[in-house]
Parts: C-alpha cells; structure tokens; sequence
C-alpha cells in the first residue's frame, strides 16, 4: 500500500479506450499512437500532414489500423480543432483520452532578437500554447459532460527554468507547465484525469538540427513506453529520463545566483 495514492486513478487497460492524439505525425506522438494501438486503444490521428498520418496507420497492426482514424487539422486554427472534436464525437460518441502532442522549437536567443523575429516567436505561442488552448476549447465541454476522461499535455522540462536558445519554446512550455497545475486542481473533482507530461531531450525532428550537446538523449519509442506506463500508474507529472530531470527539477529550487552559476559552466559544455 503506498503512503501516498496516485494523483490520477491507474489506467488498468487500454483495450476499446478512445484515445485523441494531436501532433501525432511523427516523434512522441506517433509512437504514442502506435504503442496504444497495440495495445489495444482507438486511436485517432491528427496533424497538419495527412500523407505523414496515413503512413503511419499504415504501421498499424491490420486490426488496429482498420480501427484508427485520420483527421488532419493545423491546431493554430480552433474552427479546424472543433470540426475534427466533433467528427470524432459522432463517430464514437465519446472520448477517453486527449492527448496534445504537437509542438514547435525555435532556437530564439535573447542576444540577438528584434523584430524580425516576432512572426516566429508568434508561431511558437500559437502552436505550443494557443494551440493546447484551442484543443481545450474543443475538447472540455464534452469531457465535463461525460464526468470520465483525461487530458495529457506533452510539456517539456525546458519550463522548469529559463533557458538560454529558447527565448519563446521554454516560456510557452513554463506557460504549459503551469496550466496543467490549474487544470488538475478543478478538474480532477469532476472525475477528470490530467497528466503534465515533462520529456528531456528526446530523438526527433524537432531535436536533430540541435547543435549542442542533449544529455541522456532518449528514442521516441522509449519516451511513448515512459508516457503510457507513468498514465497507467496514475501520475500526473511524467517526466523522463530520471537521471536528467531530477538534476533539473534540483536546479529549479536553487537560489537564482548560484542557478545561474551552474548555468553559465554548464553552457561552456556545449
């Protein structure tokens, strides 16, 4: 019997659960969508690129894939998420799982900013945390309604503290971070679960192009079995890998000198 329960009730099954996933065209996302058709999930499948969602139902056993749906959608338009929550809501009269995978990085640095750079930064907030809010938006009503449900924001430990090269990715995930804190204090009364999802570095696209060193680098595929197991033992906040985020989650109690002491040797690193 542990001394303190779960913060969200255990997820003891996925067969038959109706599960969303936005931004599930490649990296956490699809690998995400791929471990829970396995294991046994419904598994809708959204993103801008149709073509990228089609083949990866194509990686689908036969009967999951049959049972997957695709509806494209750019989550920076709210009209777009609603039409798809409700194409979904008529095709299955309900939902068990929401899960925003998307997200966009941006290697703003503070150095070198002006304003050239605010169509970018605007890009950033619209899809990390303007997006969350339009899937929010789409996806709360019935949620609430049903009693029954979980919302899963992929975050990042890049809103722990503030980051040097990510003037606009680390504040919108600190924005994440915090919403999802709100989020669980009025809506786990009302029978709904919320997980913050914290990953470290993580082998993506979205991380490829990084040209310095990403300590404890994790596959996508290991990210997706760290998100469905942390769900299944109810936890609210899934952050991984242990080694690098507990170093993080320490720096972020550290008084501000000494942090950004720390920082500053550790930036001469990489």
């Amino acid at each position: 019997m542990p001394l303190f329960p779960p913060l969200n009730p255990p997820i003891t099954h996925w067969a038959g659960q109706r599960v969303w996933i936005i931004g599930a065209s490649s990296g956490i996302g699809a690998e995400t969508a791929l471990l829970l058709a396995e294991r046994g999930a419904w598994v809708a499948l959204s993103a801008r690129r149709s073509d990228a969602l089609e083949a990866l139902r194509a990686r689908f056993a036969p009967g999951a894939g049959a049972a997957a749906t695709v509806l494209p959608l750019d989550i920076t338009d709210p009209a777009a998420v609603d039409r798809a929550a409700q194409t979904l809501l008529a095709r299955w009269d309900g939902l068990d799982l929401v899960l925003i995978a998307a997200g966009m990085y941006d290697a703003l640095r503070a150095s070198s900013f002006n304003a050239a750079h605010l169509p970018v930064l605007r890009m950033v907030m619209d899809v990390n945390l303007m997006g969350t809010y339009h899937v929010l938006a789409a996806t709360l009503p019935l949620l609430t309604r049903q009693g029954r449900g979980g919302i899963a924001i992929i975050s990042s430990v890049a809103g722990y503290n503030g980051l040097p090269r990510a003037l606009a990715y680390a504040p919108s995930k600190a924005a994440l971070n915090n919403l999802c804190e709100g989020l669980y204090f009025e809506l786990r009364p009302l029978g709904l679960a919320v997980y913050r999802i914290c990953p470290g570095f993580i082998a993506t696209a979205m991380t490829a192009g990084n040209n310095f060193t990403m300590p404890a680098l994790l596959p996508a595929k290991a990210a997706a079995s760290e998100i469905v197991n942390g769900m299944e033992r109810g936890e609210f906040e899934i952050h991984f890998p242990k080694r690098f985020t507990y170093f993080l989650k320490v720096m972020s109690w550290l008084p501000r000198r000494l942090y950004f002491i720390l920082l500053r040797m550790g930036s001469r690193q990489v």
